[in-house]
């Protein structure tokens, strides 16, 4: 048998381990006596065996916006994203090591990446008007306050987003994760599964870590929304439930809230970061010359002033 050969039958072997491995995980959550569990594992059978698991994967990397514009810098914070930097311990390992944060500013954010990918799939490339529907519409509020009830809510019956409910999420903390570990373990084997077991790749990865985190944040909204800080098997059971619906919604019927974005390009002097999107906000008196030009993540930053400076 030459090198040729051996090499196929061990990327079969690993193929039919991998689809075992996967069809076990299937049957241990299959057995559990859980609320609720039995239609999430239908519906992530039928993502995988559509394909469209597959396209939301690939949607996630792609360029979502017409060549050579950017417009992401011509907006100025939304209130969540405010919210979330005044609140919330920015993430990364360090805080993982010496703090109890589970939420992170980091958390918060993977929220308008899924909306903006499930939108990126119903039209694409995105325009500057898509990304207002999509940062100024309150679908963001919609999700982190009814779940899996987005769609069926009045934005006006919900409560106001504030100091104290961002700062709750950042107190957060798993009561019983073993639910979760498991269905994140199960998601990713289904991606491997739908992208023909890639292997390591650095794209697909950054989307795995993102899925996780975003699940996590939605199970930590609807324990903080019960009053609770301690997250359990339910607030799992709800984010996947909250996470399938959305990535399967046309959401481009969201709309900006004419009233949000009155005046919008009227707003102070910022830098914004073009690789993840962070904004400093300059102080009054002080100037961009004043500050370095590259992001704490390494990408270049563009000064955004207001027309009226």
């Amino acid at each position: 048998m030459g090198f040729t050969d051996r090499m196929e039958k061990k990327i079969e072997e690993m193929d039919e381990k991998r689809q075992q491995d996967m069809g076990n995980l299937f049957n241990y959550l299959s057995d559990l006596d859980i609320v609720g569990l039995d239609g999430i594992l239908s519906e992530i059978k039928e993502i995988r065996d559509s394909g469209f698991y597959k396209k939301l994967i690939e949607a996630s990397n792609n360029n979502k916006y017409e060549e050579n514009v950017d417009f992401l810098g011509d907006l100025p914070k939304h209130r969540i994203e405010i919210l979330a930097y005044d609140n919330l311990k920015k993430g990364g390992l360090l805080t993982t090591i010496f703090t109890k944060s589970i939420i992170t500013v980091q958390d918060t954010l993977t929220l308008y990446s899924f909306i903006e990918t499930t939108y990126y799939l119903h039209k694409n490339p995105l325009e500057k008007e898509d990304l207002l529907n999509i940062y100024f519409s309150g679908l963001d509020e919609r999700i982190i306050f009814a779940l899996e009830n987005f769609d069926q809510v009045k934005l006006e019956d919900l409560p106001e987003p504030t100091p104290e409910y961002i700062k709750s999420l950042g107190k957060t903390y798993w009561a019983e994760k073993e639910l979760y570990k498991k269905l994140n373990e199960l998601m990713f084997e289904v991606m491997d599964f739908s992208l023909n077991y890639p292997g390591v790749k650095y794209s697909y990865s950054k989307y795995r870590s993102t899925e996780d985190l975003f699940i996590q944040f939605l199970a930590a909204c609807n324990a903080v929304n019960n009053g609770r800080l301690g997250i359990g098997v339910n607030d799992t059971i709800v984010a996947y439930k909250t996470f399938l619906k959305l990535i399967k919604t046309d959401v481009t019927k969201y709309k900006a809230i004419p009233k949000r974005i009155i005046g919008l390009e009227d707003h102070g002097a910022y830098l914004v970061c073009k690789k993840c999107g962070t904004y400093y906000q300059i102080p009054e008196g002080e100037s961009a010359d004043d500050y370095s030009n590259e992001c704490e993540c390494g990408g270049k930053l563009k000064y955004l002033g207001s027309p009226h400076n």
